[in-house]
């Protein structure tokens, strides 16, 4: 009852260790600690800001206006004809007749809010694949590490029954001896693989914005390729769209600038030559207010030859990124379907180096082995195991990058 106790202590002490060794953990970490997207998440609120501007600014606004003016006049000095002036006023102004340019606006409004949403899905999927990826190298390292001690504990299998047979004369000191330096080379091999894997840890963590130094054993990638999608849909072609629209409103924006604006205002209040009859002079006025450009340089047509460049380079972009799109999925999936096959090519490779590890060993055991052909053999072995490791983890990089490129 009591091991059992300390049994479940010590699960419970170890679990969220064990989770942290999880991909979608770091992940999540480093979605919340970025500093770019909380960025992105407060510039989109901004935004929402800006259209309420909008909506305000077409409101009637209420200012108050209050002179007490007196220019001094003598003989020889003073302005000519100037009366002085006391008085205080309230006045009210508002655009009428301005529906477009509200429109123009609120539509600028929402392309930058849409392509801030835009930047933010593409900044968010590259983070996630340059999390992916350096969690992938974190597992690389760690199976080499892994399969290191796993031939160094072959060797000292080896080296025990090797070390009886020395000294019953059947191989020469110098066998034996050849499979110490072997291991010593694979005990200096660990240790940097292990200082490496600290790095990869590190360079992970502060990725994620994780400040804990705690160690962790990364678990096998669960990384699945996603479906073909239109790749119109995708965020890295959205861009091209939304400036698209971006230009369309800002031709729209210079063809209002050139339509008639009108307002009407009104005012209120006391204004009068003499601060003594002040009193008397409680007045009001009304009016309506319009301008409209005349001429000013031809600027209008400056400014859309502008924008007809930039849709032309704009266009241009889409083009070419849309053929590199195209070729790099079709590199990508025929670099997957090859590396599929090397895979399967390299387990049959794998079998046949362990069958004959087990025929060496077997021989080694009744002294007909060749020590330079077992520590080839165990050489090829882990050479094997590490080709294996790295078609794997190809496998895991393409489909990562796959998966940004096909996006949604």
């Amino acid at each position: 009852m009591k091991s059992g106790f300390l049994i479940l202590i010590f699960f419970s002490l170890f679990l969220p260790i064990v989770n942290a060794q999880q991909l979608d953990f770091f992940i999540l970490k480093g979605m919340q600690n970025s500093p770019m997207l909380n960025d992105y998440r407060n510039q989109l609120q901004a935004i929402d800001a800006d259209s309420l501007l909008i909506t305000a600014s077409q409101k009637p606004q209420v200012n108050s206006h209050s002179q007490i003016l007196y220019t001094p006049i003598s003989t020889y000095f003073g302005y000519d004809n100037i009366a002085p002036n006391y008085g205080s006023v309230v006045d009210v102004s508002q655009n009428i007749f301005n529906r477009k340019i509200l429109q123009n606006k609120y539509e600028t409004a929402y392309l930058q809010k849409r392509e801030l949403h835009n930047t933010s899905k593409i900044a968010t999927s590259e983070l996630r694949k340059n999390i992916t990826n350096q969690y992938i190298t974190a597992y690389t390292d760690y199976q080499d590490l892994k399969n290191a001690e796993t031939y160094l504990g072959l060797l000292n299998q080896h080296k025990k029954i090797l070390h009886v047979l020395v000294e019953q004369a059947v191989y020469k000191q110098s066998d034996y001896i050849a499979l110490i330096i072997e291991s010593q080379s694979s005990e200096i091999e660990i240790t940097q693989l292990q200082a490496q894997i600290k790095t990869d840890e590190y360079s992970l963590k502060q990725l994620c914005g994780i400040l804990d130094t705690d160690s962790f054993i990364p678990e096998i990638p669960q990384l699945q390729k996603a479906e073909p999608v239109n790749p119109m849909y995708s965020p890295l072609f959205m861009q091209f769209k939304i400036d698209s629209l971006k230009i369309g409103n800002e031709q729209q924006s210079i063809a209002l600038q050139y339509v008639p604006k009108i307002n009407w205002y009104a005012d209120a209040g006391i204004v009068s030559a003499d601060p003594l009859v002040l009193y008397r002079h409680l007045g009001f006025s009304v009016g309506l207010m319009m301008s409209f450009p005349i001429y000013d340089g031809h600027q209008r047509d400056i400014q859309n030859k502008k924008l007809s460049i930039s849709e032309n380079t704009r266009a241009q972009y889409q083009g070419y990124f849309k053929n590199q799109y195209a070729s790099q999925i079709r590199q990508l999936n025929d670099a997957l379907l090859s590396t599929e096959k090397s895979l399967e090519m390299m387990k049959k490779q794998l079998q046949s180096t362990t069958d004959l590890a087990e025929l060496l060993k077997s021989q080694l055991n009744n002294g007909n082995a060749s020590i330079i052909e077992l520590i080839s053999n165990m050489k090829n072995y882990l050479l094997a195991n590490r080709n294996m490791n790295r078609l794997q983890v190809r496998e895991f990089e393409i489909i990562n990058e796959l998966n940004y490129l096909m996006l949604q």
